[in-house]
């Protein structure tokens, strides 16, 4: 399976970093990390998660999603 890549365009000025297949980190403005972005293959097929950063070691699960476009609107 190739790759699965994020468009490089900013979302409501977050910026998206692909850090490794599969996985994305999410940036504000000011360059913080606010969050992440995972693909993951499954037997019923792609699911992406997205993980917003709480504290500097911490993260909260916002869900798991078919489409990426679906887990990228966790960080509007």
């Amino acid at each position: 399976m190739p790759p699965v890549t994020v468009s490089p365009k900013a979302v409501r000025d977050r910026s998206f970093i692909h850090v490794r297949d599969g996985l994305w980190r999410i940036v504000d403005p000011t360059g913080a990390v606010i969050g992440y972005i995972e693909h993951h293959v499954g037997v019923d097929g792609d699911r992406y998660t997205a993980r917003r950063v709480v504290f500097a070691t911490r993260t909260r699960d916002l869900g798991a999603f078919c489409r990426i476009d679906d887990a990228v609107d966790c960080f509007r």
